[in-house]
């Protein structure tokens, strides 16, 4: 018996007998049936299809549930929950307190695309100290940060001092601390992005602290770090004197 080209349905030769008619007829519908449902599995409002892996059968897929998007899955097409966006977790959990320390590190965040730094209430036994940001414990000039430190008045001034910060450095500044009275506290933040790649990180932070009775001062900055080495570690450290109060809490985003 002759067949059809692209589905191979079975048809009457042309030598065929008349009386033969009805039953090549059959056959020839009940071909066409069987692939026309292989190609159309749907069975409910939503449905879709897909080529399978056999010839001229495709696959029902389901309609999902809403608010699901289309992906892949193995291979094939899938209804999944889409991806949320990137939470922030706590890396060092409760907190690191800063003591009885000049430099006090956390460690193991290698594979961390964004890293967030809190620095809370830090002071130190010395007054007059500089609160900082290191990364990777790195002293050289590799932070090129970019801003303005402000210093405000405690009291009503009709001028405040606004500094232009250009250039490399050592750290990340946030704070300068009372340069008389130890009690005075720093406070501030650092956002990096690109953390677990060998090319520069960026960065940008802002940090305040009383530099004197009359002053208030703040870094805002941003900048780059420029390294080849992944973030593995965040550390925060003091100009003077180990620190007798504060905490610092690292959050990471992958």
């Amino acid at each position: 018996m002759a067949t059809t080209t692209n589905y191979g349905w079975t048809t009457p030769d042309d030598t065929a007998l008349v009386k033969d008619g009805a039953s090549a007829i059959r056959t020839l519908g009940t071909s066409v049936d069987t692939t026309t449902k292989n190609l159309n599995p749907q069975t409910t409002l939503g449905d879709i299809a897909y080529r399978s892996s056999t010839s001229n059968v495709n696959t029902r897929l389901g309609i999902g549930t809403s608010g699901q998007v289309l992906s892949v899955s193995a291979g094939v097409p899938a209804w999944a929950d889409p991806s949320a966006g990137a939470n922030w977790s706590l890396l060092n959990a409760g907190g690191t307190a800063l003591t009885a320390a000049a430099t006090v590190t956390v460690s193991g965040i290698s594979g961390k695309d964004k890293i967030m730094v809190i620095v809370s209430g830090a002071s130190t036994a010395t007054a007059g100290a500089t609160i900082s940001v290191r990364l990777n414990t790195d002293t050289a000039s590799n932070y090129y940060r970019y801003g303005m430190k402000v210093n405000a008045p405690t009291t009503y001034g009709s001028q405040t001092i606004r500094t232009t910060i250009t250039g490399a450095a050592t750290s990340m500044e946030l704070g300068i601390l009372h340069p008389s009275n130890a009690d005075y506290t720093c406070n501030g933040y650092v956002l990096l992005t690109g953390c677990n790649n060998s090319g520069v990180k960026v960065f940008n932070l802002a940090g305040t602290a009383e530099e004197s009775t009359s002053t208030n001062s703040g870094y805002v900055l941003g900048g780059y770090y420029n390294s080849a080495t992944v973030i593995s570690s965040i550390s925060v450290f003091s100009s003077a004197g180990n620190f007798d109060a504060g905490t610092v809490f690292v959050y990471t985003s992958a």
